[in-house]
């Protein structure tokens, strides 16, 4: 039997989401029918890569790669700042 590579959207077992890996055809096809997985050659025109702006990912670093100060430090729900 042939091995179908896929990319898992849910964890499962012992998997995480944004894991990738190979199963035989019929457990792989049980993993995408039941939203686990989706085949890794058709992730990205499944979903974009980019996040939900359409921009590129970005991170709180700036352009020194120091991150951005907080200013806010008021407690949260939990009384820590």
């Amino acid at each position: 039997m042939s091995k179908v590579i896929v990319t898992f959207e849910k964890n499962w077992r012992g998997y995480a989401a944004g894991e990738t890996a190979g199963f035989e055809s019929s457990l792989a096809e049980g993993l995408i029918e039941g939203g686990y997985a989706v085949e890794a050659d058709k992730k990205a025109s499944k979903k974009s890569r980019t996040g939900a702006s359409g921009g590129a990912a970005t991170d709180d670093a700036g352009a020194d790669g120091e991150a951005a100060a907080k200013t806010d430090t008021k407690p949260d729900t939990d009384g820590k700042p």
